[in-house]
């Protein structure tokens, strides 16, 4: 069962050749996720290729052709890239909630970090490059959600639609939308995202320092019909 564990670097991490600071946070108007046409997602999925295929290789990667980009792909949001081989995780990373890059940009840093620095798998090596499938998430901004008491949190979810960020005082997990596929009860929803930080299953339900944050996201892979190379 895959249920896109999600994985945030809160520290430096080297890929690409640079060093990647946790960044401020950009200026961002919107709140939903950034609109892209077929097109789009298929360049930003080719570039997460070809930037994954220069980094396993050991060299620097190719330089983005400015004509091929479009106002959409150059907007600042964050981008959580997932990787899978016949149909298992290989690895998943977003760098920050914060938007403070191009989405291009960010696309190509999650898929080197989604490949070398997920530290529950081994790094990817070249030679698994064709049989992987990349996965792109373009998150809006996160937003708190006003609720009072867990029975009003379970009629202001909207299942299929909101990721959710839970922080109880045990900590802080995230379900990214396509969660509800296999998590579709708001319930179990809740209790899995309390019980992926370490907290009890009815935490959202008891704990008093209770934060819920929801975002949407645009989410599109290279196994959709349409994006395949």
């Amino acid at each position: 069962m895959r249920w896109w564990w999600i994985l945030i670097v809160a520290a430096a991490v080297a890929a690409a050749g640079y060093t990647f600071l946790v960044p401020k946070e950009a200026t961002v108007s919107r709140t939903g996720p950034v609109e892209l046409s077929l097109d789009e997602r298929s360049l930003l999925l080719r570039l997460a290729r070809e930037s994954l295929a220069a980094n396993l290789a050991g060299r620097s990667p190719t330089a983005v052709d400015a004509a091929l980009l479009t106002p959409a792909t150059g907007e600042v949001a964050a981008c959580f890239v997932t990787l899978t081989k016949g149909g298992s995780l290989r690895g998943c990373i977003l760098d920050s909630f914060k938007a403070h890059e191009p989405i291009y940009k960010n696309v190509q840093r999650n898929a080197i970090l989604a490949a070398t620095s997920d530290p529950r798998f081994p790094a990817v090596r070249e030679a698994e490059l064709p049989a992987l499938t990349v996965e792109i998430s373009v998150l809006g901004k996160p937003y708190e959600l006003d609720v009072d008491g867990p029975d009003d949190l379970l009629r202001k979810l909207r299942p299929g639609v909101d990721g959710v960020i839970l922080t109880t005082t045990y900590g802080t997990s995230t379900f990214l939308p396509q969660v509800w596929e296999e998590l579709a009860d708001p319930e179990l929803f809740l209790g899995e995202l309390c019980r992926k930080h370490g907290a009890p299953r009815d935490a959202w339900r008891t704990e008093a320092l209770l934060r819920v944050e929801v975002y949407q996201a645009n989410h599109f892979s290279d196994a959709d019909s349409g994006l395949a190379d």
